[in-house]
């Protein structure tokens, strides 16, 4: 009794199984078919007809291109650092503020250069009495020369003595001009109107001289930096033009053709990239700091292309609907490629030969006769 029960059961068991199995692959012919839609259309079947417009494709020459991301900077981008030694003591700006010519960006403290006058103000005072004492004995034993009261070495030592003094009492002159500079550097200012985008210090810091402690960027000339690798730099000269592409403020796609301005050639040891700058029209709405991608033509190898309208989205699956010998539309799926403009590339799913169609006057489904649409000007079969 039981085993009978347990046949009854697998037996059951394997006719639902059965029965779910076919209503999936019932699901997926209709998810295909774009849902209650494509069944409502496949139902009707070969009493459907549309119009629409096709095309036959066939493969031609496209640039097999290489995509890389790059920023756009000021072309007067510039580090802001100390040329003396110093705990930093203010900073007057932060970053993404705008700053004038001249303003003060941040201070030094100058207690060590105050320091280092009065040293040098020291050494010249005891320069200018030395100065003095040797000016005395030199005028003193010129007169005696003359007389003849004192023989001439003594006279050419005294000469000496206030012709060294005369060269201390500049070095110390020369000192402390130096030091009184310093007070200057205490207060960096900026060398042209801009932006602060980075900030690399923060007040208590040692500065040393040449290290960066700020980063200001110009408002002026924008050009794009970008890196790339070997075969892609092998393929470029400065002068080329080159495809750049962006997001505009409202998110849609766009382009630009961009001037080769430099090549780095020398490779980044790490990355093993090379730095590339690209001019940016005055007319490109950019801003430094903006993102970009820069597409660099390799080679150009054969490829099909349809247009962007012709690809339809199937259970997030991309297809086109390719005519049969009936000139009946049948959904088939594609990979594809980079978008150039208004035409995508289709990189597996399509053959030369095939007509796809690009447009309908109604919902495309499996099946459906499409008859060509007779205000059409184009598309024709070849």
């Amino acid at each position: 009794m039981n085993h009978a029960t347990h046949s009854f059961l697998t037996s059951a068991s394997a006719r639902r199984l059965a029965g779910s199995l076919l209503v999936a692959l019932a699901s997926l012919g209709l998810a295909g078919c774009g849902g209650d839609e494509g069944e409502k259309h496949a139902a009707a079947g070969a009493e459907t007809t549309i119009q629409g417009d096709w095309i036959t494709v066939d493969a031609s020459k496209v640039d097999d291109t290489a995509l890389f991301p790059g920023t756009v900077m000021a072309s007067d981008r510039s580090p802001i650092a100390s040329r003396m030694m110093g705990y930093v003591r203010e900073i007057n700006v932060r970053e993404g503020e705008t700053v004038d010519k001249d303003q003060v960006l941040l201070t030094i403290d100058q207690s060590d250069v105050t320091s280092q006058i009065r040293q040098a103000e020291a050494a010249l005072a005891k320069a200018r009495s030395g100065l003095a004492n040797a000016r005395s004995n030199y005028e003193r034993f010129k007169r005696l020369y003359e007389e003849n009261a004192v023989p001439k070495q003594q006279f050419e030592q005294m000469r000496t003595a206030y012709e060294v003094a005369q060269g201390d009492y500049r070095a110390a002159q020369a000192a402390v001009e130096q030091a009184e500079s310093q007070v200057s550097y205490a207060q960096i200012r900026a060398p042209f109107a801009g932006t602060i985008v980075q900030r690399m210090a923060d007040p208590g810091q040692l500065a040393t001289p040449g290290q960066p402690l700020l980063m200001l960027m110009g408002s002026g000339d924008r050009e794009i930096q970008v890196e790339v690798d070997d075969q892609a730099f092998a393929k470029l000269d400065e002068g080329d033009r080159i495809e750049v592409g962006y997001r505009s403020t409202d998110g849609t796609a766009a382009s630009f053709d961009g001037e080769v301005l430099r090549l780095v050639g020398a490779a980044d040891p790490i990355t093993r990239t090379h730095t590339v700058k690209i001019s940016v029209p005055a007319d490109v709405p950019l801003s430094p700091g903006n993102y970009v991608t820069v597409n660099v033509v390799l080679d150009q190898k054969p490829a099909i292309t349809v247009p962007a309208s012709a690809l339809h989205d199937r259970a997030g699956m991309q297809g086109v609907f390719v005519l049969d010998d009936d000139d009946r539309a049948r959904f088939r799926l594609v990979r594809i490629g980079q978008q150039r403009g208004d035409e995508v590339v289709v990189l597996a799913g399509l053959r030369d030969g095939d007509r796809v169609v690009v447009r309908a006057a109604d919902h495309l489904s499996n099946g459906v006769k499409v008859t060509r649409n007779a205000n059409s000007k184009g598309g024709a079969d070849s």
